[in-house]
């Protein structure tokens, strides 16, 4: 284990083991809250969060605000996974105080998030738990307490979370495949390859390819976890992929490139809400591009904004003036507003700064 990550990832194993066993003693339950607009590494830090929770005996669950994306099918997490019945009729049984099948939650946990107004419907619910553990590594959390762990230089939450479960290890004597089962080893290798773009993105460190290394080691397979997040794609994907890329239109000297895709282009290429999610990585890597920003129009009429740069544009900076946040390189935000309007405002807000 690398040093840096010894002391924050030894004193979240010891927060965790102390409120496993305060849960134990009360027969409560623990929930673990990803963002809203899922992605690979929420999704694989929660799931291993809940799987190191399981493996000491001990209920827990992903409070999950949303309907898991499409390609994340694969991961078999699907044990992991409640939602609000607002959000699914499979999962009626988290109610609103986040009791689930009659336990109430004695902790929560918050993986690569640590707001609650980025937790969607779910956010009410991590709010009313007085016990609160945080993995983030996210720049712009400014807040930190003992049960905080946030260290924005690691790739990933997930990989975060993978050096929790080797002191949950060595604290217990658990063999490590014991405290990650196999699937939450799939979906914390997903959670890193996500964040660090296949292991291509700037943030992909020598720790990080040996903890990719040592996912292999446990049954992750690399090959099957990219080609399911980024290059296995539905006809109606494929095809409304290629219109919004059809449809991108560049500014600011040819360095801003932005496509907006109205909800109406979803229903009518049948395609669901992630079907545009490898567009702006695209744009991004068009000769001379700078920055590159998708707007999608969700079913409740939001909008999600995801942003992509290349060298020297802030797009956790940008994010955070419409309500979100990220990273330097990569971020997303979520606005209320006509499609067209967030994206003049967004046009404006660009040529401001390039």
């Amino acid at each position: 284990m690398r040093e840096r990550y010894k002391e924050g990832s030894l004193r979240t194993a010891k927060n965790i083991l102390s409120v496993i066993e305060k849960a134990k003693d009360n027969d409560e339950l623990i929930l673990v809250f990803p963002h809203r607009s899922v992605d690979g590494d929420c999704v694989g830090s929660s799931s291993g969060i809940v799987s190191i929770v399981r493996s000491l005996g001990v209920d827990a669950y992903v409070a999950i605000p949303e309907e898991l994306p499409e390609n994340m099918g694969f991961l078999g997490i699907d044990e992991y996974l409640i939602q609000p019945d607002s959000v699914s009729e499979k999962a009626t049984e988290l109610n609103s105080k986040g009791t689930v099948n009659g336990k109430k939650p004695g902790a929560v946990i918050a993986t690569d998030i640590s707001e609650s107004s980025r937790m969607g419907i779910c956010g009410a619910i991590f709010e009313s738990v007085d016990t609160k553990i945080i993995i983030d590594h996210h720049a712009s959390v400014t807040t930190r307490s003992d049960n905080m762990w946030i260290d924005p230089d690691s790739s990933s939450a997930s990989e975060m979370v993978f050096y929790v479960a080797e002191q949950v290890s060595l604290l217990t004597g658990k063999d490590l495949k014991d405290v990650l089962a196999p699937n939450a080893v799939k979906a914390v290798l997903a959670g890193i390859v996500t964040d660090t773009g296949r292991f291509t993105f700037t943030n992909t460190h020598p720790e990080t390819l040996e903890t990719a290394g040592a996912l292999m080691d446990l049954g992750g397979n690399i090959s099957e976890v990219c080609y399911n997040l980024f290059d296995r794609k539905s006809k109606p994907k494929f095809r409304l992929s290629a219109k919004a890329r059809s449809e991108v239109k560049f500014y600011c000297d040819d360095k801003f490139a932005l496509t907006v895709v109205p909800y109406e282009q979803f229903k009518e290429f049948g395609a669901g809400p992630d079907g545009v999610d490898d567009v702006v990585s695209a744009m991004r890597d068009i000769d001379g591009v700078e920055l590159a920003i998708v707007l999608r129009e969700l079913e409740n009429g939001d909008v999600r904004g995801n942003i992509r740069s290349q060298e020297y544009f802030d797009c956790c900076k940008f994010a955070e003036g419409f309500g979100g946040g990220g990273h330097v390189r990569a971020a997303g935000f979520n606005a209320k507003g006509d499609i067209n309007e967030i994206a003049n405002e967004v046009i404006k807000r660009v040529q401001d700064i390039l």
